[in-house]
Formats: C-alpha cells, structure tokens, sequence
C-alpha cells in the first residue's frame, strides 16, 4: 500500500509509534510543552544551531513506551516559519522510513501552525506534499491535532488536500523460533504478506538491539490492527508456562483479546504441527485457526491468510477521531 498522511484528535503522546517528532527553533529552543516532555523521558535538548526545516533524529533511549526514535524538527526561525521549511521536514522523515525497515509509523505535530505563524491547512498540505512522494509504502505520517475545533476543520478541509480514505493493514507476528526450519518458515510468511501490501512487523526485521524487548512487544501490539500468532509445539510450551518473550505476549494479548468484542477477527491463528491440539494453546482453542502442516505447502496458508487480511473492514471506532488525507 502507498504511503499515506492521517489526521488524529489528540495528543502526540497518546500512544505508541516508531517515531515521535518534537518542534524546535533553529536555535534549539522549545515550547514548555515539548520542554516538559524532555525533562520528563530524559531526552536530551536539540542542537543550538539548526536551519529552519532542518530535522535532527535520535534513539529514543529511555522513552520505547513511546516510540523507538525521536526527532527534532526545526519548523520555526525567530516567530516565522515557511511552507517550504514544513515540506522540508516532512521529505526528511519520509527518507528516514525509507532508510530504515523498523519506521513505518510516524507521529508529528502541527509544525509551524504555533510560533511559526502558518495556517493549520497549508501545514498538513505541506507535510503531506514532502513526505508522500518520497516515503516507502506503508508508511504512515500521523499529525496529532490537540482541538476540536481544528481538528474539524481540517476534516472537513480534506477534499482540497487531494486524499482519501484508505485502509491500511499493520500485522505484527508473534511466534517463537524453535528451530531454523520455524524461523525461515515465519520469514518467508512475512516477506509473502509484505510483497502483497501489508505491514508484517516481525522481530529479526524490525527489532533493534539494545531496545527493551516486552516493551518494543507492547508498543507493536498496541500498533498493529492484526496480530497474527503462529504457533508450534514449543509456542504452546512457552504460552502456557509464561516462558520468555511468548510469554510476555501471551499476558498482553489475553488483555486486549479480552477488550475485544466477540466477532473481533484482529487475532488470526496459525498453527505448525501436523495434530492441531500439539501446538494451540489452551486460551487460543476458541479462535478458528489455519492448519499449516509442516507437511504441506505453505503457499496455500500464506494465500487464505492475506484474503482474511484484506476482506477485513475498517475500523469504525477511528472514524471519529483520524482520517487520511
């Protein structure tokens, strides 16, 4: 799926992404809000000495509940700001995602729209006309707008920005690599599901050394409106004993399943042993799940599941609060 630009109702703190932008002046200076939240995640100020549309990106040590990075951009010179410096800013973060696989969620202010002096509208349509044509597919830039009012506007603005509503499919794959033969078979799906325009996030593509593992499994879970668990006999081990990452896991997604309503299909299952019961485990018995015998192609799984995947409707619950633009 092409890359995309969205408008959400809230603060840019509001949930996880992979990676959160912060405004600042060309000299480095911040508003007590963005000053707070530094203070607050211990992140380290922007550079003294930035041009206006300029973007500093940095490792969100300390703040992975957030997001993996954290960037500064400098929307603002003196009290003024240009539509060029936002389209700047908006190109810069599209080739950071290209350069880097983990990015695909991105999480801005109204750059500009504050200090900077510049109307609410030419922001995002500057934004959208730097990051669109330059960001890989499947990204997504979010602008977080804090009121109402804006907010609305900006909704109802949205035929004059050139876009349109589109559904897009972030899938995170829990599983467990018992094995080489488990670990290419899992790839191999994700590479499958990517060739067909789904964001499969799975971790040995997407997973930073250094990063805290159950909170980078968190923030995935809480990204992705899929999750698709592919289970072995060793997954079941590990579920039902609260063993490692799968463990992990296994807490946060019996959670939010209990969230869901009883028709919800968020949850696709898979599993790789020749006896179903061998590899379900015990809280996942309920859900309708592919068999993928390891005895059999697995072409014929990868293709059932990228059709559940795209027969899926849209989230009505975000209707109110984010659209594309």
């Amino acid at each position: 799926m092409p890359a995309e630009v969205k408008l959400r109702l809230g603060n840019l703190f509001d949930g996880p992404s992979d990676l959160i932008v912060l405004p600042c002046s060309s000299v480095g200076t911040v508003t007590g809000f963005v000053g707070r939240s530094l203070e607050h995640y211990s992140i380290p100020h922007p550079m003294a000495d930035m041009q206006l549309g300029e973007v500093e990106i940095l490792p969100f040590t300390g703040g992975e509940n957030i997001a993996q990075y954290v960037a500064f951009a400098a929307s603002v010179d003196g009290m003024t700001s240009s539509v060029e410096a936002i389209e700047s800013i908006g190109r810069a973060l599209a080739q950071f995602s290209l350069e880097n696989s983990s990015v695909r969620s991105i999480s801005a202010p109204l750059l500009g729209a504050g200090a900077g002096g510049l109307q609410s509208e030419r922001v995002v349509a500057a934004l959208r006309s730097g990051f669109i044509p330059h960001a890989p597919d499947g990204a997504s830039l979010v602008i977080h707008v804090l009121h109402r009012e804006v907010f609305d506007r900006l909704k109802g603005h949205r035929k004059h920005l050139g876009g349109q509503q589109q559904q897009k499919i972030r899938a995170f794959i829990s599983h467990t690599s018992s094995d080489e033969t488990a670990a290419e078979w899992v790839k191999q799906l994700a590479l499958f599901l990517m060739d067909n325009g789904i964001q499969a996030r799975l971790d040995r593509f997407h997973l930073r050394r250094g990063m805290d593992l159950p909170q980078w499994m968190c923030n995935e879970l809480a990204l992705a409106n899929k999750v698709i668990v592919v289970c072995d006999k060793a997954y079941k081990q590990k579920a039902e004993g609260r063993i490692g990452g799968v463990g992990w896991e296994t807490m946060i997604i019996q959670g939010d399943m209990a969230s869901l309503p009883p028709d919800s299909t968020k949850y696709q299952v898979i599993v790789r042993e020749e006896d179903l019961s061998a590899g379900l485990p015990a809280y996942l018995r309920a859900k309708y799940a592919f068999h993928a015998r390891p005895s059999a192609s697995p072409l014929v799984v990868q293709e059932e599941l990228l059709k559940e995947l795209l027969d899926l409707p849209l989230d009505e619950r975000l209707e109110s609060r984010e659209f594309t633009v």
